[in-house]
């Protein structure tokens, strides 16, 4: 309303203006309180998911070269079937990008023979 309240009733409408405009205030500050809020929850969420995926890229990397050094599995063989489970989502990139629906683990038993290498 602004210049109406003060034009009509002087420093009541200013004074009514003024706790308009706080209230305004208030709320914006309680918005962005919220908003800082969810950006550190996500922010944690990230530092957690790269300490998790370290591990697991730790966790890989041992458990292929004590494999590979065990002579359990053979280095060109064990490329061999990683590019064919890359393969499992249609794109052979280096990643497995299945959606939600095609999330399974698939276990292989050792004396099943689904996969040739």
């Amino acid at each position: 309303m602004g210049w109406m309240r003060t034009l009509l009733l002087g420093d009541i409408g200013n004074r009514m203006d003024i706790a308009d405009a706080e209230r305004s205030i208030d709320s914006l500050r309680s918005q962005q309180h919220s908003a800082r809020s969810e950006i550190v929850a996500k922010e944690r969420e990230i530092k957690r998911l790269e300490k998790e995926v370290g591990q697991l890229k730790l966790a890989t990397q041992a458990l292929t070269r004590f494999l590979v050094m065990k002579g359990l599995v053979h280095e060109g063989e064990l490329n061999s079937f990683i590019e064919k489970v890359d393969a499992e989502d249609g794109v052979v990139d280096g990643q497995l990008s299945l959606d939600d629906s095609q999330v399974r683990l698939k276990l292989v038993r050792p004396d099943a023979h689904t996969w040739e290498i």
